[in-house]
């Protein structure tokens, strides 16, 4: 392993390597949210019980949306992808962690970045351009992805 500057514990996390990190919780989610989706529609279908599928489906989506980023970032510090790459997100006036409400703000606004197209090309040059690395969904609630040293 290199010891830099940047991976220091509490130093800015890069770019490349909070990118990786979607990379890892977008196929973690992709396994999680249909998984329970194909039990339930075998079930509902061999109960005739079929027409309930798309109401319940967009519940588990929902759920998901709001717990597995929020609820691991104000708990653990950070997405199974953050933690398996050393980084955690911490508020930036004391580096402790997020609490719940904060840590959703932060993530649905990068949802709406990434749902953006014009949005996300403005986050990641922000985030880019930024000594701190603070991206635009960290800024309204004054947190910052860094070098886990816990």
């Amino acid at each position: 392993m290199v010891v830099g500057s940047r991976s220091l514990p509490g130093s800015p996390a890069d770019v490349i390597r909070r990118g990786a990190a979607v990379a890892i919780d977008t196929a973690i989610a992709v396994v999680v949210i249909p998984g329970p989706l194909i039990a339930l529609d075998r079930l509902l279908v061999a109960a005739s019980m079929d027409d309930i599928w798309l109401p319940a489906a967009a519940v588990w989506l929902l759920v998901f949306l709001l717990l597995y980023s929020p609820l691991s970032v104000s708990r653990k510090g950070g997405t199974v992808g953050k933690r398996l790459l050393g980084m955690e997100v911490v508020r930036d006036t004391d580096g402790e962690r997020l609490t719940y409400g904060a840590a959703l703000v932060r993530h649905l606004g990068n949802l709406v970045m990434a749902a953006v197209p014009v949005l996300l090309v403005a986050n990641a040059t922000v985030t880019n351009l930024n000594a701190k690395r603070q991206s635009l969904h960290d800024r309204p609630v004054d947190s910052r992805v860094v070098m886990r040293g816990r």
